[in-house]
C-alpha cells in the first residue's frame, strides 16, 4: 500500500510540474492558441553559452518555476548550439524566430509573446532567484 501511495505522489508531482521546455515552435503555439496561454520564449545556446547553461538549471529547471509555467505560460526553447546538430528544418524555424525577436542575437534572451506571434514584452535575464523570475513574469503580464 505504502508503495501505491508513494508512486501516486510521485505521478501527481509530475502533473503539477507540467511546463516542458519545448523544441517545437509549431507545437507551442498550437498549444498557446489551445489554452490561451502566453509563449515564452528563449533564445539559448545551449551548448556554448555559459550565461544560457546558468539559466537553464537555475530558473527553467526549478520545480516552482515550472509549475508557475504550467500553470500560465508556454515555454519554447530556440536553441542555437554549436556542437549539437538540429534539423534544417527546425533551425529555419529557429532563424525567423530570431530575425523578428532577437535580432540582436543576445545569448539567452527571453520574450514573452501571444500564441498569435505577438510581442508582449522583453524579459530582463541575470542573476535573480526563480521566485524574482516569476515575480518579474507576472509584472509584465499585467
Amino acid at each position: 500500500m505504502r508503495l501505491i501511495l508513494l508512486l501516486f505522489s510521485g505521478i501527481f508531482s509530475f502533473a503539477v510540474c507540467n511546463a516542458q521546455l519545448m523544441q517545437s515552435p509549431d507545437k507551442a503555439f498550437d498549444l498557446a492558441r489551445q489554452t490561451g496561454k502566453k509563449v515564452m520564449l528563449v533564445f539559448s545556446g545551449s551548448d556554448w553559452c555559459i550565461p544560457c547553461i546558468q539559466f537553464n538549471k537555475k530558473i527553467l529547471s526549478d520545480s516552482s518555476f515550472l509549475r508557475y509555467a504550467g500553470n500560465n505560460l508556454v515555454l519554447l526553447e530556440a536553441d542555437f548550439p554549436q556542437r549539437k546538430k538540429i534539423a534544417t528544418p527546425l533551425r529555419l524555424k529557429y532563424d525567423s524566430l530570431a530575425a523578428v525577436f532577437n535580432p540582436e542575437g543576445a545569448f539567452p534572451h527571453v520574450v514573452l509573446l501571444s500564441p498569435e506571434k505577438q510581442f508582449i514584452k522583453d524579459v530582463p535575464v541575470g542573476q535573480q532567484t526563480p521566485n524574482d523570475f516569476i515575480n518579474t513574469i507576472k509584472q509584465l503580464l499585467k
